[in-house]
C-alpha cells in the first residue's frame, strides 16, 4: 500500500514532469526558454485576452498621440504588452498573436470605425484608363473609397507647382527605410512636404532597383541618404549595403548614406522596449560580429544585439516623426528653395495664371452659352457604342470626345 508521503510525492512528479523536462532543456539549450514561455502561455491566453480588451483604446491613444496620427498594429502592441505582461504575470506573448487576433477581434467587438490602423498591403487595385494605384491596406482603400481624407494637402487654385523631373528644384535628400508601411505615419505629419524630403522603402535588404535609383539620384544631385533602421543585426546590414557594391550592381557615382538609427543611444533615451532574439552559435556570432563592427556598431551595441533587438515600431507614430526630425535638423535638412532665376520664372507662371484664369472669367458667360447652344449629334450614345465596338480598348469620355472632335487624319501625300 502507498504511504500518504510516496502519494503526494508522485502527484507532485506527475504534475510537474513536463516543467522538469522544459528546465532540464533550458539548461542544455538558452534557446528553449521561448519554448517554456510559449507552452505556459495557453495556460494564460483568457487572461491576456482580458487584460488586452482592457487597454487596447488606451494603447491606441496613446500609439496614435493627440494629433490622431495613424498607427501599425506593433505600436499598439508594445504600448499595450507592459500592462498585458504585469498584470497576467506571463513573461512575454506571441506579437502575432495580438495583432492578428486579440486587435482584430477586440476591433469586431467594439465600434472602433475612427481607427486609422496601417495593415500592411497584401495587392494592389488598379482602375482602367486613369492609372490610378491603389494598395490593399486598409488605411488605403478607405482614402479611395473616400471614407478617409487624403494627406496630399490641397494645393491653393492660384498656385502651380514649378515643372520638375526628378530631385532638380523639388528635393536633395532621401529618408530610407528598412520597411513599409510607416509613409501614411509621415504622410499625416506632413513631414515630406515639410522638409522637402523623397521617401524610400523596401521590405528587408535593398533590392537591385533601389540601388540603381539611388545611383542615379546622386547623379542629380541628391545630397544625403538617410538610413533609418531597426536596431537589430540586419538593420546594421541593411544601412551598411545600402550604398556598396554587390555581385549584381556596381555604382557610379558616389552615394552618401548616414545611418540616422535607430542605434543602442536612441533606445536608451527613449526607453523603447526590446526583444529577446535566441544566442547563436559562438562560430557564427563571431562571423555577426565582424559584420556588426564593418557597419560601425559600437563594442557597447554588439554586446546587447547579442540576446536583445530594438524595432521602430516601438515608438508610438508621434515619437517616430520627432525622431526623424530632430535627426534631419541635426544634419541641417531644410526646406529647398532654389536658386533666384527659377524663383522668378515661378513668378511669371503665377501671373501667366491668373491672367488666362481673368480672361476666362470674362468669356464664361458667353461661352457656357455657345456650349449649350450647339446642336449634339442625332443618337450619341448609339455612335459612341459603335465607336467602342471599333475600339474597345477606349473609356467611353474619350470616345465621346473623338465623336466631337475626330482626330485629324495624316496626310498620306
Amino acid at each position: 500500500m502507498t504511504s500518504p508521503a510516496d502519494a503526494i510525492t508522485n502527484a507532485v512528479r506527475s504534475v510537474t514532469k513536463a516543467w522538469r523536462k522544459q528546465r532540464i532543456a533550458e539548461e542544455r539549450d538558452r534557446n528553449a526558454v521561448f519554448h517554456r514561455q510559449t507552452r505556459l502561455m495557453r495556460s494564460h491566453r483568457i487572461g491576456i485576452r482580458e487584460v488586452a480588451f482592457d487597454v487596447m483604446e488606451e494603447a491606441y491613444s496613446i500609439a496614435s498621440g493627440p494629433e490622431r496620427l495613424p498607427v501599425k498594429p506593433r505600436q499598439i502592441m508594445y504600448v499595450a504588452r507592459p500592462t498585458i505582461l504585469r498584470r497576467t504575470g506571463v513573461l512575454t506573448f506571441n506579437d502575432t498573436y495580438f495583432t492578428q487576433h486579440l486587435l482584430i477581434d477586440y476591433m469586431e467587438e467594439y465600434d472602433c470605425d475612427d481607427w486609422d490602423i496601417i495593415w500592411d498591403a497584401r495587392g494592389h487595385f488598379f482602375e482602367p484608363h486613369t492609372r490610378i494605384e491603389v494598395p490593399l491596406g486598409t488605411l488605403e482603400v478607405r482614402q479611395y473609397l473616400g471614407e478617409r481624407p487624403s494627406f496630399d494637402r490641397p494645393t491653393h487654385a492660384v498656385i502651380k507647382l514649378f515643372p520638375t523631373a526628378g530631385p532638380q528644384n523639388r528635393y536633395e535628400n532621401v529618408v530610407f527605410i528598412e520597411k513599409e508601411g510607416f509613409h501614411p505615419i509621415l504622410a499625416a505629419a506632413a513631414l515630406q512636404a515639410r522638409f522637402d524630403i523623397a521617401l524610400m522603402s523596401t521590405k528587408g535588404m535593398s533590392v537591385t532597383a533601389s540601388r540603381v535609383l539611388l545611383d542615379r539620384l546622386a547623379a542629380l544631385g541628391v545630397e544625403n541618404i538617410f538610413s533609418l533602421h531597426d536596431f537589430d543585426v540586419s538593420g546594421f546590414s541593411i544601412f551598411g549595403t545600402l550604398g556598396t557594391n554587390s555581385r549584381r550592381y556596381r555604382f557610379n557615382n558616389s552615394v552618401r548614406v548616414i545611418d540616422i538609427g535607430l542605434r543602442l543611444a536612441d533606445a536608451q533615451a527613449l526607453s523603447l522596449q526590446s526583444e529577446p532574439v535566441p544566442r547563436e552559435d559562438p562560430r557564427k556570432w563571431t562571423k555577426r560580429m565582424r559584420t556588426l563592427q564593418r557597419h560601425g556598431a559600437t563594442p557597447e551595441e554588439i554586446e546587447f544585439l547579442r540576446t536583445q533587438r530594438v524595432e521602430l515600431n516601438a515608438m508610438t507614430s508621434p515619437q517616430l516623426i520627432a525622431f526623424i526630425e530632430s535627426k534631419l535638423a541635426e544634419h541641417g535638412v531644410t526646406k529647398l528653395i532654389p536658386d533666384s532665376k527659377i524663383i522668378e520664372q515661378q513668378a511669371r507662371r503665377v501671373i501667366k495664371d491668373r491672367l488666362i484664369r481673368e480672361a476666362l472669367d470674362r468669356v464664361a458667360g458667353r461661352i457656357a452659352k455657345e456650349t449649350e447652344a450647339t446642336a449634339l449629334p442625332k443618337n450619341l450614345k448609339g455612335l459612341v457604342t459603335r465607336l467602342l465596338k471599333k475600339h474597345p480598348e477606349l473609356p467611353w469620355d474619350a470616345a465621346v470626345a473623338e465623336i466631337l472632335f475626330p482626330p485629324a487624319k495624316e496626310d498620306d501625300g
